[in-house]
């Protein structure tokens, strides 16, 4: 079955592409256009033979079994062979000069809201639905740009890419919706208003996703100096600035949003807004009333909303555990979380957040055993996403050394419950060139102290079998770590004598250890380590 499937997938390209090819060489003028728009040469120039017709030898059938591998490789995942057919067959096209790749401005086209329709579906019906309308339409802009002709130049083509880069983006599918930003930005900005700044605001929301917030920040005042002030844009930039923890900044475009859109009361946006900024400033008592009554606002107003209303439970248990009502942050928590949880999954970011939050919460309510399972499923969520970033994979494990086993007493072994997880959090971070620096060489080092701390030479065999390949995951990555933390600290960008002088003293544990453990087996070797 999976065979024919395969071939009916691969009839189905030859027949577009001969399709195509039919179409293409039946467009009325478009040989003799190109003649009569190009001056003739002289004489001079004809001395010797030229290839004039330089797409008399390709061969179809090369490229139609090329186009029908692509296909096939796309449906099965297999990115290593999709990018190594792109580059063939991009090779195989009829080579052009410079002078007949200049095109003249697109023709004028209107951006219609009517049109963007994908990007307003809610994605709230948990994680499955929502990867199968998304997938929907993703099939619905592969046939329309199939069935195009000037690729981003034609508006419908660069109109459907935008639209379907907010889905990507609801639904954080970030690697996706950048691949996207960065094909269409050229197009957008040739087009001009209202392409340019759609693209400009959308992705610094990406932007935002990736941590990426200086960016996300030019991007959006770039918007306000195209664009007549606008209670989104000013929304969005009070938004990016209380990311990069200029709050004060922040307030003020806030303020400036409720101004421009004529509120004299503000509304459950604005107290939204501002109670985020007041609460990042420490104004706790002035925060904590204004988010509940945004709160209570959506869920009268929009009782559907389980994103929007997880978010705002999300913000305020934020603020009772700032306030030390560790119980109420906990409940506040636990109701985003099993929001978040049914409308878009266990791997939405979103999630981890709320998972993130209700952590710590428990943590300060001295409930380690239930925190430490959210820390878990926490740690997994940074791990395997798009965005990973080095410095939330490092706090979490210092949460699990110093707070839940030193400090509250949790049994070392609960440790090697995050074994897995980190494994998929250093391929990820290799994957993404993240493993290249200092901050990776800390983040590294950190793993090697949890796998450590949990490997002594003790137990019986199988448990020393187990510890034993710990250790050697640990060796691993303090040998991965070492020449990243000291080229960072002879560089001059960062003092890290102090993690090398641990790295040190940990290979030397490590030696400790595995000698008990040859001592103590008769086994002779240990278990290979994973492979990063």
């Amino acid at each position: 079955l999976e065979t024919m499937r395969r071939l009916r997938v691969c009839g189905i390209v030859a027949v577009l592409l001969m399709c195509r090819c039919d179409w293409l060489f039946s467009l009325p003028g478009r040989s003799s256009m190109r003649a009569t728009n190009a001056l003739e040469l002289s004489p001079v120039h004809t001395e010797f033979p030229r290839a004039l017709a330089k797409s008399a030898h390709i061969d179809s059938e090369a490229v139609e079994t090329a186009c029908a591998a692509l296909a096939v490789n796309v449906l099965k995942g297999n990115v290593d062979q999709v990018d190594a057919l792109m580059v063939v067959l991009k090779s195989m096209m009829p080579p052009s000069e410079g002078a007949q790749k200049v095109r003249g401005p697109p023709p004028e086209a209107t951006l219609e809201k009517s049109e963007l329709v994908w990007s307003e579906h809610d994605y709230m019906s948990g994680p499955q639905e929502n990867l199968r309308v998304l997938q929907s339409y993703e099939a619905e802009y592969a046939t329309r740009v199939a069935f195009a002709e000037e690729g981003f130049r034609d508006p419908k083509v660069l109109a459907g890419a935008l639209d379907l880069a907010v889905a990507y983006l609801k639904n954080y599918a970030v690697d996706k919706a950048d691949a996207l930003y960065t094909a269409t930005e050229p197009f957008c900005m040739e087009r001009g208003l209202p392409w340019d700044v759609k693209w400009l605001q959308d992705c610094a929301t990406l932007r935002c996703k990736q941590q990426r917030m200086p960016e996300a920040a030019v991007m959006l005042e770039e918007v306000a100096k195209r664009t007549p002030p606008h209670p989104a844009t000013l929304n969005n930039l009070g938004t990016v600035y209380n990311m990069m923890r200029d709050h004060e900044k922040a307030q003020e475009y806030f303020l400036a949003a409720q101004q421009v859109a004529g509120h004299d009361e503000p509304d459950k946006n604005d107290l939204w807004n501002m109670g985020i900024a007041k609460k990042h400033l420490g104004y706790y008592d002035e925060a904590l009333p204004m988010l509940l009554k945004a709160l209570e606002a959506w869920k009268v107003e929009e009782p559907e909303d389980d994103v929007t209303i997880a978010k705002l439970h999300d913000t305020v248990g934020s603020c009772f555990d700032l306030m030390g009502r560790y119980e109420e942050s906990v409940d506040q928590f636990a109701s985003a979380r099993m929001l978040f949880g049914r409308s878009i999954g266990a791997d939405s970011p979103l999630y981890g957040s709320a998972c993130e939050g209700l952590t710590k919460a428990l943590m300060h309510a001295g409930r380690y055993t239930e925190g430490f399972d959210r820390l878990e499923e926490t740690f997994l969520n940074q791990a395997q996403k798009d965005a990973i970033h080095p410095t939330p994979v490092f706090e979490l494990l210092g949460l699990a050394l110093e707070e839940f086993v030193d400090k509250g007493g949790m049994d070392v072994m609960e440790l090697t419950r995050l074994e897995a997880p980190m494994e998929i959090a250093v391929k990820n971070m290799v994957y993404r060139g993240l493993d290249q620096d200092g901050n990776a060489g800390v983040v590294f080092e950190r793993m090697a102290q949890v796998l450590l701390r949990c490997s002594m030479a003790q137990g019986d065999e199988q448990r020393q079998k187990d510890a034993a390949r710990r250790r050697q995951v640990a060796r691993s990555l303090l040998q991965r770590s070492k020449p990243l933390v000291d080229a960072t600290t002879q560089s001059g960008e960062a003092d890290l004598n102090h993690i090398s002088a641990l790295i040190d003293m940990e290979l030397q544990v490590l030696d400790t250890q595995d000698s008990i453990y040859r001592r103590a087996l008769d086994s002779a070797g240990a278990t290979p380590a994973l492979t990063y």
